[in-house]
């Protein structure tokens, strides 16, 4: 064996030391800091662990005051529990106007940040002379938690109809787990940064299971980055993809779409005020612009809570 094949071997066995050095060492941090989300990670991308843990099938009233009424749907709530249930997202919800009006003034009024870098604050209009004076373009605007002081986003998270769906679709009582306010901008992206961004087929575990809200505040077609997802793909998962569980995002969209079925394929467009519901556990992804930014607000509910969190908070 030459030389340099030695050390190329040396190199490749340090490197996979080193990876399953920092697999270990987050494990046991994650264990000591929340056990619960430790063992969680690891159970629930198992269909049949989530579908015991919503066996209890708690519904609440969906009756309450008309001044919370953030949103109406296209069907009855009825006919949106089924959709939900069947494909794994339920596409018909619409902000009141004056929500969405308050949304789009809060995103341009209050500071955002550049690639969700705590050190990059700016408002939306600053946007194009911060990318200047760092020579560089932004990928996205992340709010981090300044949207929970948006009175509108409170009401929306409060509003019955949509915690009567996140209730049923759950079968507990849904506790409020996080939300988040982002542009994403039209720019060309790297395979890594995509995977960075959610933009390949993917799905989240952040609880045994969980239910995401998805509202559009800018109009979005084709060309402004619609949100895709494959329909029903939470029912019929392999067992090899259920054991791998979020690392299903290493695998290439094409054999996930040739797996799970072309025609299940669906694209969420929408004017703005739009709005949709999904099981994160279902293969999904959100798309880059090409020509036109888009604003999403999204808010998410699970069974539990949890200490863990993606995103560093600036102070």
């Amino acid at each position: 064996m030459t030389s340099k094949t030695l050390q190329t071997t040396s190199l490749k066995a340090s490197k996979v030391t080193s990876k399953y050095f920092n697999f270990l060492t987050k494990n046991k941090k994650l264990f000591s800091e929340d056990p619960n989300f430790f063992w969680m990670q690891y159970l629930a991308r198992f269909q049949f662990i989530r579908e015991w843990s919503t066996r209890d099938n708690f519904a609440p009233e969906t009756t309450g005051a008309n001044t919370l009424r953030s949103i109406s749907l296209d069907d009855s709530l009825e006919d949106a529990h089924k959709i939900l249930w069947n494909y794994g997202y339920y596409r018909g919800i619409r902000l009141a106007p004056a929500i969405l009006e308050e949304v789009i003034e809060f995103s341009r009024t209050y500071p955002c940040y550049g690639d969700r870098d705590p050190n990059i604050k700016m408002t939306i209009d600053q946007r194009e002379q911060v990318e200047a004076e760092l020579g560089r373009t932004f990928k996205l605007a992340s709010y981090f938690d300044g949207h929970e002081s948006c009175k509108a986003f409170q009401q929306l998270k409060q509003d019955p109809t949509l915690k009567a769906i996140a209730a049923h679709y759950l079968g507990h009582e849904p506790k409020y787990h996080r939300g988040e306010l982002m542009w994403s901008f039209p720019r060309v992206l790297t395979v890594e940064e995509k995977i960075a961004s959610a933009q390949v087929l993917h799905c989240d575990i952040n609880d045994y299971k969980t239910v995401k809200f998805f509202f559009y505040i800018t109009d979005v077609d084709m060309e402004s980055g619609p949100h895709v997802y494959i329909k029903g793909s939470h029912h019929n998962r392999s067992l090899w993809h259920q054991m791998i569980g979020q690392s299903i995002a290493g695998i290439p969209d094409a054999d996930l779409i040739e797996r799970y079925g072309p025609e299940n394929v669906a694209t969420a467009l929408g004017p703005a005020g739009f709005g949709f519901v999904g099981d994160p556990y279902v293969l999904h992804r959100g798309s880059t612009p090409s020509k036109r930014p888009r604003l999403l607000l999204q808010l998410e509910f699970g069974m539990n809570t949890y200490k863990t969190w993606y995103f560093v908070t600036p102070k």
